[in-house]
């Protein structure tokens, strides 16, 4: 399946050490499904799409002990810092981490009303506009997004971008079975507990602040 955007690059020793020990536990491979990766059955699914070095992953781990975590990231060097720090906050266990996109990742390995909550912070924006095909919400993955979710399951959002973000909400807002939060065409106050996260501090360098959407499945 074509991405876009890095996929590898170097790691160090240590890194790769870790990577070693740990994907054969906590990795999701392409044969595998979601299903069968040893999560505990009653705890709640949450997914991470594109979770960069895995900070707001382990605050997620950290403050909802009773959740079972999916990262997908396609960045190689994000993955093993993740996972480092996975294992040093002590909570790795209950994360299940992989390297495909993450149209592959819904499409052939989560079943359908498996998932009880999404979060996508920062995604690229590919400002271009012969590139916004690129961008990860579409009307078809906004779809795929709902189909893989519980009944009252939330899709999280987050971008410094303002045209991205209303470019999400606008597809979001169309789409059947969703409802925003805030009320059509609204964006919700950042959450109470929520860290910044590297790319959110970027902008905040440069002058932009995020917008944040919140979205329920009825």
């Amino acid at each position: 399946m074509r991405t876009h955007g890095r996929k590898n690059g170097f790691v160090t020793t240590g890194q790769e050490a870790r990577l070693l020990r740990w994907l054969p536990v906590i990795g999701l491979p392409k044969e595998k499904r979601l299903s069968d990766a040893g999560l505990p059955a009653a705890a709640p699914i949450v997914m991470e799409i594109g979770f960069g070095n895995g900070d707001f992953l382990v605050h997620l781990a950290k403050t909802h002990p009773d959740w079972a975590l999916l990262g997908v990231e396609i960045y190689l060097p994000g993955v093993a810092k993740a996972v480092g720090r996975l294992e040093d906050a002590g909570v790795i266990e209950r994360s299940r981490i992989t390297q495909l996109p993450a149209q592959f990742v819904l499409t052939h390995q989560v079943a359908e009303q498996q998932l009880d909550g999404i979060y996508i912070n920062h995604p690229d924006p590919w400002p271009k506009a012969r590139h916004h095909k690129r961008r990860i919400i579409q009307k078809d993955f906004a779809a795929l997004m709902v189909s893989r979710l519980k009944p009252g399951g939330f899709i999280k959002l987050a971008s410094d971008k303002p045209d991205l973000a209303e470019w999400m909400r606008d597809i979001l807002d169309a789409t059947p079975g969703l409802e925003n939060v805030a009320g059509p065409g609204g964006f919700v106050e950042r959450d109470v507990d929520r860290p910044q996260t590297k790319f959110e501090q970027r902008g905040i360098k440069a002058g932009r602040i995020s917008q944040f959407l919140h979205y329920v499945k009825s």
